[in-house]
Parts: C-alpha cells; structure tokens; sequence
C-alpha cells in the first residue's frame, strides 16, 4: 500500500462521516497488513490515538475500534510490540458511556493475555495503577475494576509479594469507593478471586486468601461489608459475585460470609431478594463442591417461595429445579407443591407461567423416578398441562419432553396409559405447533421404551400413534382397512407426513431418521431394527403419500417420497431405494394438461435429488439419475437448472 493508499484512509478516518469511518475500522487488519506492522504501529495507531484522545469519532465509532483493537497483536508485529495498542485504549477506559469503556476493558484483557509477563509488569500495571488511582472522575476507576484480575496476574512470581499486596489494596480501595465504583468492583470480585486462587498453587485457598499479612486483604471481610452497604445496587452487585466468593469460604461456617449473605434473603429491598434467588442455585453448586451443609440453601429457597413479591416467588421458582439438582429428592418433594401452586394459576404473565411450568417439568430429575411419576404424571399434572389453554404453555411442557424427562420417568409401568392418553390428541391438534412438538417428542419415547420393552415397544408404538388415532376426516374404519389391507402393517404417523404444515412435513424425514438411530442393533444399520422399522413403516407412508390418486395435485405433500428417503434411504434395502427413485423421477417428468413440466415438483427434486446418492447403486445413480438431472440442467426454468447442476456435480464428486 502506498502513500496515496495511506493518505486515502486517513482521509476516511477524518471525513466525519460515521459509515465511511466504521467501514474503515471493520477492515484495519487489512489495512494493517498492507501498511505493515511498523507503519501501522508508528504513523496510523498514533492518528488514531489522538482522534480518540479529543472525542473526535462518535461513542459508536470508538466502541467498534476498540473492539478491533483487541483482534489487532498479530498486525502490530505481535505479542511483544502489543503495548502500543494500551494506550488509545486507555484513554477509552476514560469515557463516561458505559459500552465505550466494557468494549476498552475486554479489549485489554485480550491483548494482555497474549503479552509476555514482563511485558505485562512494566507497560500495562502501570497504566491500571493511573485508571484506579484516578481521583477526578469516576469512570477510570470502574474501567479499573474490570482489570484488576489482569493486574493481579501480573505479580505471578514467588517472590513478587509486594506486588500482589499492591494489587489487593488497589482492589479494595474500589471496593471501599463510591457507589458506581464500588458497584463495579463487587461484579469484577469473581474475577479476582479466581486470580488469586489461580497463584495460591497447591496450598490451600481460603488460607492463601485470608493471610493479611502476606497478600494485604481479606476480601470475604470486603465483600461482607459491600452487602452492608446502604445503596441497593451494590449490595445486588455483591450477591450477583457470591457464587465466587463461595468456592474459597463455606457456605456453613459461622464466622464467614454465609450467614451475613443469607441476610440477603430478608433485606427490605426486593431487588436484593430477587439476586439472591437468581444466584442460589449456582451458590449451593458452589457450596456443594466445597463439602458445606446445605441447609442454608434449603431454609432461603422456601422463605423466597414464600416472599411477599411476585417478582420474588416468580424468580425464585424459576430457580427452584437448579436448587432441588443441588440438593436431594427430599427437597424436590418438599417444594414442589409450592412451585405447583406458583406456576398453575392463570392470571399471573403468559411468559413468566411459561418458564414456570417449564420449571415443573425440569423438576423430573431432582424428584427421581418414583415422586416424578407421582407428582407429575399419575396426578394427572402432566394431562392438565398439556391441554392448558395458553398454546405457549402447550408447548413449553412438549419441549421438555424432547430432553430428560422420559429418561427419568420412563414409558413403561403403570403410568404408561396416563402418558399415552395425553399425547395422543395431542398428535391431531389444530394448532400445527402443538402437532409438530407431539412429533418432536417420539424419538425420546420410543427410546425409553426400546429400552424398556425391547419385545413390545414397536406394537405400543403403532397402537398408541398409528394413523388410525388422529382425529382428521379421512382416518374411517374403512380407510383404515384398506390401508392394513394394501400394507400388511400398521402405518405409524401418516397425517404427519401429509400435514399441510411444511415445517412439519420437512421434519418427518429427520425425526423418522432419529428413530431409525434409536433403533440400530449389532448388525449394519439396513439390517438392523432401524432399517426393519423404517423398511416396514415408514417406506409405506412415503410410497402412499406420493401414489396415491387423491393426492395428484398435492405437489408439496408428494415430495415427502424425496425428502423422506434423503432421511432414511441408508437405512431402507438398496432396491427398494431404487424403486421409489424411479417414482420420483416419473414426478419430474410429469406434465400439466398444457403440455408444461410442474415447475415446483421438478425445482424440489432438482434440489434433493443429490441427498439419496449415497443410499442407491453408483450403476443407478449413472444409468437413472444423471440423464434426469441432465435433462433438468437445461431446464428454461434458471432456478430448476441452477439446483439441477449443484445436485450433477456434487454425485459426480462421489
């Protein structure tokens, strides 16, 4: 690049013009390649350096160059010439908008990562030392307290007592600061811990933490006395950090930071209590792996439940299942009814008593096996759920089928009919999501019950969701009839695959291919119980949805023949691919009475046709598929010959 290029730029730079400038800024890895690093570190950076320094560029245009700034050490000659990047960043740390000095903060922190220690001592230490020592403005003093950890860092060496010592006591003058700073410093507190954990080695922690004499501070003393503090705001900052603190000090121990932290619990600002509820879980983690009792845990979360402030229940029962992993089964048991009776009553916000039924179904896991079939199916809880009257709630609890809870309450015993009779209308829903999610939900299940009922599971399935049980006007005894007459079996899931829905036809294919998955046995996968399954179940429905004379004219409902064999062709015989290919490529070649091809059948299978190249002989794929997409290459439609030509190349490629 040279000087007319370089004058180029800086003219960008200086036209005022926010666009051009961020245009510039997105691509200075470039720029800083063509430069040079050394030009770029010794004539751009220092322009770009003074732009920043008099509030030139506007608060959007400095957040986006300091976060390129952090993506620069490779383009100014690396690691060891990356100093000259903290200084402009520096000044960013000064401005009072907040997003300006996060993007400076996180943009030191990346670049002092990669910098040498001594490197880091004697060019960035210096430079946190200014910010936290600043005593004009407050804004330094914040950016400070997220890179104190970093400072800390840099005093990693045995010897360098002092250094630590410094650092702990700029940490705790922030702490001790005005309220914005203040605040600051107790949501940066978990990162300091961490680094002093980090150099404690393999002593231990909270000894190395607690030394005064040593390492300058107690910090559990700083964050007690940041709860105590007089603005809310900072005391949520301190209980929004606690999980940190509770990794290095007990939760249980009478003389440290629990039980003024538990106070929390029953401070008179409701926005305290609601941090307390959004940490718990992630305190009695923390807690739990230190080996403190819990039952500080237990007695906050049932006074929380019980709080006087919605938003405080509601925060609290949102949290509840985190908590119930952390503890037992007992306290699962012990708190559900209270969740029950927070989620089920309807005049509470739609979205709030989404993630609270939400909730009760993740409550599967800590309750275990026999008080979730208790509690949730066999009180008819699920059933009430799942036909509740706010869709989004519907479906909040069919989600969550989709995870653990069939792995915890299983699909077999008594409970299995409760559970079958729930889903089942369900599955023929007017609401096209709710019939997508019962769809959703059949690989879980039949998983469970694969596992379970090895010798039953596949009649249970086609009983409890054959075609015959979804409530559409087709499904009479005597369709059904001639269906098991044609076929010899029963057709699981038909309406799903003839939906009118595209979402849910485009997800048949995958959600059969799951199963097939499921079902694999020791033998390669055509042979196995998936490729039975698929072979005796599934190709049917394909084949039916796509020849079937009532549905000529239904171009997008027979092309599930295409996209189901893209799913399951690997699993289905080889000739029997073979032969509903040929179907497909028959539908290519249709005609309209006027003679023209069917545009939207010929660009879908122009598109797909590529996805059964695996699943078909290479003599099939040259002597069958390749003249039909030869002849769609020089289709007058451009998108049909366009989709033609990638699906040629890419069985070519083979």
């Amino acid at each position: 690049m040279g000087d007319d290029s370089k004058s180029f730029v800086l003219a960008e730079l200086e036209s005022g013009d926010a666009v051009r400038v961020l245009d510039v800024i997105m691509n200075l890895k470039t720029i800083s390649m063509a430069l040079g690093p050394a030009v770029f570190r010794l004539e751009l950076l220092p322009k770009l350096a003074d732009w920043i320094e008099t509030n030139f560029f506007p608060d959007e245009v400095v957040t986006k160059l300091a976060s390129m700034f952090g993506e620069l050490v490779d383009f100014v000659g690396g690691p060891k010439e990356a100093a000259c990047l903290l200084s402009p960043l520096q000044s960013l740390c000064n401005y009072d908008e907040t997003q300006v000095r996060e993007a400076a903060v996180s943009a030191i922190n990346t670049i002092c990562a990669e910098m040498p220690s001594d490197l880091l001592k004697a060019e960035f230490v210096p430079i946190f030392q200014k910010l936290a020592g600043n005593s004009d403005w407050w804004a330094p003093r914040v950016s400070a307290c997220g890179l104190v950890h970093t400072a800390y860092k840099a005093h990693t060496l045995q010897e360098d007592v002092n250094g630590r010592r410094e650092m702990v006591k700029l940490f705790k003058a922030l702490c001790a600061d005005e309220p914005m700073v203040k605040s600051a410093a107790a949501t940066k507190m978990g990162l300091m811990l961490d680094a002093m954990g980090a150099n404690a080695g393999g002593g231990k922690v909270e000894e190395y933490m607690s030394d005064v004499e040593k390492h300058g501070a107690n910090l559990s003393e700083t964050f007690v006395e940041l709860l105590k503090d007089d603005h809310d705001y900072v005391k949520v900052a301190a209980v929004r950090s606690s999980p940190a603190i509770f990794k290095y000090w007990s939760l249980d121990d009478p003389q440290g930071p629990g039980s003024h932290w538990a106070e929390g619990a029953t401070d008179k600002s409701w926005r305290v209590r609601v941090a307390v509820a959004e940490v718990l879980a992630d305190v009695a983690t923390a807690a739990k792996a230190r080996g403190s009792n819990l039952e500080r845990v237990r007695e906050i979360c049932s006074k929380l439940m019980n709080d006087p402030e919605e938003e405080v229940k509601h925060a609290m029962g949102e949290r509840c299942a985190s908590v119930a992993r952390a503890l037992d089964e007992t306290f699962a048991e012990e708190i559900f009814p209270q969740l029950k009776a927070l989620a089920l009553p309807t005049d509470i916000g739609v979205i709030v008593r989404e993630k609270l039924v939400s909730v009760l179904m993740d409550m599967a896991v800590p309750l275990k096996k026999e008080r979730a079939v208790n509690l949730i199916v066999k009180s008819g809880l699920l059933q009430q759920l799942c036909h509740d009257e706010n869709t989004n709630v519907r479906l909040a609890v069919l989600a969550k089928l989709t995870g653990d809870f069939f792995l915890v309450v299983r699909a077999s015993g008594d409970h299995q009919s409760e559970l079958f009779e729930t889903l089942r209308p369900l599955a023929g829903s007017n609401n096209w999501r709710v019939r997508h999610s019962v769809m959703l939900c059949l690989p879980k299940l039949v998983q469970v019950l694969q596992e379970d009922e090895p010798d039953a599971y596949e009649s249970k399935m086609n009983t409890a969701f054959g075609f015959k049980l979804f409530f559409n006007d087709d499904n009479t005894e005597k369709g059904e009839k001639a269906m098991l007459d044609q076929y010899g079996k029963d057709l699981i899931a038909l309406p799903w695959a003839l939906d009118p829905i595209a979402q849910i036809r485009k997800d048949y294919g995958p959600m059969c291919k799951h199963i097939c998955k499921l079902l694999k046995g020791t033998s390669p996968s055509r042979s196995s119980n998936g490729g039975t399954w698929a072979t005796d179940h599934i190709l049917p429905v394909l084949h039916f949805c796509c020849t079937h004379k009532e549905y000529k004219d239904r171009y997008h409902q027979r092309i599930i023949l295409l996209m189901g064999l893209c799913h399951i062709g690997e699993y289905v015989p080889e000739d029997k691919v073979e032969s509903a290919v040929k179907i497909i490529l028959e539908m290519a070649r249709e005609k309209l009475d006027n003679g023209s091809y069917v545009p939207s059948l010929r660009l879908m299978i122009a598109r797909d046709l590529k996805g059964i190249k695996s699943a078909v002989s290479e003599g099939f794929l040259q002597k069958e598929v390749q003249p039909c997409l030869e002849e769609m290459e020089k289709d007058a439609d451009p998108d049909v010959s366009e989709y033609a030509k990638e699906s040629l190349a890419e069985i070519r490629a083979m």
